[in-house]
């Protein structure tokens, strides 16, 4: 397909990207984007002030060099500011969309395949590229795409801290599971039974994982709904056992609905002995906060980008999931949407 017909079709991409991302700045065909290259012409680039920016490079069918042109952005800087290209998106349009009538409605109507690249920083301070999914193609949307690059603007960066914040709480509070199997060995049995697993180290990080997302997302709905307290309002260190008013909490938040976030945490909150109880939400409240003030405005995104890269390490979180149930909870904590 003629490479004269791709600037249109980006321009109406990123028209479709704009009406759905809303406070970003989606530029298409834009010189003068990257820091050092004013000729180089990005296809789509987004950008935002609390969020990483987001490149997309978009081809035709068959798409040769789609992938190649998008490795090539990663680790440029934005010229409006210091911001690295930590990701990119290689999109392929379907060849029929370019002979379409009405270039808006078939995009959006479109089956579009692409991939994600990242630029990473591994433990040794060293760069190194990845490609989601590994091999192949996903395939969705021009909303699919949106939740892809949502995803993929929370910064890296923010990501590791936050990760690190959040393993350290778990740890901490698993901690305090570990003395209740000598301590209340039938309850740390039950939680299990609860999550459809055996009582293995893991199971107890995936409980603690569990109300630790609860605490992250409790805040965020508590700006939503004027009924709602935050954290911060529900207990002070003063109190001794927060427990009953972190379950009548988050009953009223099950009443207005979030089940696949809340439900679970509350059935374990509530099979906690009261004591450990207050030690557990106290280090996790703790860690909320922490996690929350890497990137609290978008806090629905970056608890995805965390729990994706906790259940990805099998170290941290293995895949002992033999329930639907818990299947469908892994799903939910692991993908924002």
């Amino acid at each position: 397909m003629p490479r004269q017909t791709e600037p249109n079709a980006n321009l109406t991409m990123a028209d479709a990207l704009r009406r759905m991302m809303h406070g970003c700045n989606v530029r298409a065909e834009s010189t003068r984007v990257i820091e050092g290259q004013p000729g180089l012409q990005p296809d789509i680039v987004i950008t935002a002030d609390d969020r990483a920016p987001v490149v997309i490079e978009a081809e035709f069918m068959p798409a040769y060099t789609a992938e190649s042109e998008a490795r090539d952005r990663l680790g440029l800087r934005i010229a409006d500011g210091s911001k690295i290209i930590e990701a990119v998106i290689a999109l392929r349009y379907p060849e029929d969309v370019a002979s379409a009538d009405n270039l808006s409605d078939a995009i959006a109507t479109a089956r579009l395949s692409y991939c994600a690249l990242t630029l990473e920083t591994d433990e040794d301070g060293n760069d190194q590229q990845d490609r989601f999914p590994a091999s192949g193609l996903l395939e969705g949307s021009v909303a699919d795409v949106v939740d892809l690059a949502r995803l993929l603007s929370v910064s890296q960066s923010a990501v590791n801290a936050a990760s690190n914040a959040l393993e350290s709480g778990i740890d901490r509070a698993v901690g305090v599971l570990d003395g209740m199997a000598n301590s209340h060995p039938a309850d740390v049995a039950e939680i299990a039974r609860l999550l459809g697993m055996s009582d293995v180290p893991q199971t107890r990080r995936m409980a603690c994982a569990v109300v630790a997302n609860a605490m992250v997302f409790h805040d965020r709905i508590a700006g939503n709904h004027a009924e709602i307290k935050r954290l911060n309002l529900l207990w002070n260190d003063a109190l001794d056992n927060p427990q009953d008013r972190i379950s009548d909490a988050w009953e009223a938040i099950l009443k207005i609905d979030y089940w696949p976030i809340f439900a679970v945490a509350q059935d374990i909150v509530n099979l906690l002995p009261p004591y450990e109880a207050g030690r557990i939400l106290g280090i996790l409240r703790e860690t909320a906060r922490s996690i929350s003030s890497t990137g609290a405005g978008f806090a629905h995104d970056l608890t995805g980008r965390i729990f994706q890269r906790l259940i990805s390490d099998r170290k941290y979180l293995a895949t002992f999931y033999t329930l639907p149930a818990s299947a469908a909870l892994l799903a939910r904590l692991a993908v924002s949407k």
